[in-house]
């Protein structure tokens, strides 16, 4: 339909504006993995949210992950006041859920089950993100770094002696109206330090502290969860000492983040994450580093020639991307994806 042709052409407008701007007359692929049938025999069951509170997006993410946890369901908000999750039918469902989230005392009451409908963009964009959820647990569950809507195989595909490089992949469900589903998926690189911050400064305090000015502004991952950080500055406070009420290796040990093999003598490395300000141990950094880094740093050829691999080794790993998703189950639905896809090149 006009409407599916649209959201293709949005979707391919999008990737051109994104690569342009980073990468300017640079040639680039990205691969569309088309679903092995219609989404068409998916129930959903609806719960409204009864308890009246301004519920952030945020706040129903967690309400989501909250009812997968105890229920088992890969459960998606459906605008301000709804939750849903796809059944197969024969489940007893509760009449009401209760969780506290963030603080905050949530009823959720069932609505009723229903089909969702793929021609409303708005019902189809719940939709799209649920199947991001589920594929994004898949790939937790193979090993892979997710972050965001980016993963990475965990294993680097290349080394030197300062730096690693691990392959991946940003993926984005395209959902059409006649409930086909697609996958698009653009090849990432990540390159990071093979130290850590604290590795790096020599295990020194004071060497850490006097890398304060040149550290700010710069990208460095965090090896617990993957979550890339701008660090800000760096403190003379170490992780052990108190502040605001907290060390570092206490709210560590609150995540089960173990902190046997971070030093004491650690100063703290303070960062920005998506606009709020966190705290942490430098041992736990690794610095993530720009074409311009690895121009100055004169880094080796295979670097170099895996970072400007051609389609085709792309493509194979695309392809093993898709088998580390294999089926997703929604309900007493299960569809793949064909690993044969119609290649868009963006010249």
């Amino acid at each position: 339909t006009k409407h599916d042709y649209g959201i293709i052409e949005r979707c391919v407008d999008e990737y051109e504006r994104s690569i342009k701007s980073k990468f300017s007359s640079r040639r680039h692929v990205f691969f569309t993995f088309f679903s092995d049938k219609p989404l068409l025999d998916v129930d959903f069951a609806v719960y409204s949210i009864t308890t009246h509170v301004a519920s952030s997006y945020e706040v129903l993410g967690r309400l989501c992950r909250l009812i997968s946890k105890e229920y088992g369901y890969l459960a998606e908000r459906l605008g301000r006041d709804k939750v849903v999750f796809p059944v197969s039918g024969v489940e007893e469902l509760p009449e009401k859920m209760r969780f506290n989230v963030a603080g905050l005392d949530l009823e959720l009451t069932l609505h009723g089950i229903k089909p969702l409908n793929f021609s409303s963009a708005y019902e189809a964009n719940c939709i799209k993100r649920l199947l991001h959820r589920a594929i994004k647990i898949k790939l937790k569950s193979k090993g892979f770094i997710v972050k965001g809507l980016q993963a990475y195989w965990s294993n680097p595909v290349v080394e030197s002696d300062k730096i690693e490089v691990r392959r991946g992949f940003e993926f984005n469900v395209i959902v059409f109206s006649d409930g086909v589903v697609a996958l698009a998926l653009s090849p990432k690189s990540e390159v990071s330090s093979k130290l850590t911050l604290w590795e790096e400064s020599g295990k020194s305090y004071e060497s850490l502290l006097k890398m304060s000015r040149e550290l700010h502004g710069r990208a460095a991952k965090r090896l617990y969860d993957g979550a890339i950080i701008r660090i800000l500055r760096v403190e003379p406070i170490r992780v052990h000492e108190i502040v605001s009420g907290a060390s570092v290796l206490s709210i560590y040990g609150t995540r089960g983040i173990l902190s046997g093999q971070i030093s004491v003598e650690e100063p703290v490395v303070v960062g920005d994450l998506k606009g709020e300000e966190v705290r942490e141990a430098p041992s736990m950094l690794k610095l993530i580093y720009t074409l311009k880094d690895l121009k100055r740093m004169k880094v080796t050829s295979e670097v170099v020639k895996f970072l400007h691999s051609p389609p085709q080794l792309w493509l194979k790993s695309a392809k093993d991307f898709l088998k580390s998703i294999g089926h997703i189950e929604l309900g007493r639905e299960t569809i793949g994806f064909i690993d044969e896809p119609p290649e868009v090149e963006l010249l």
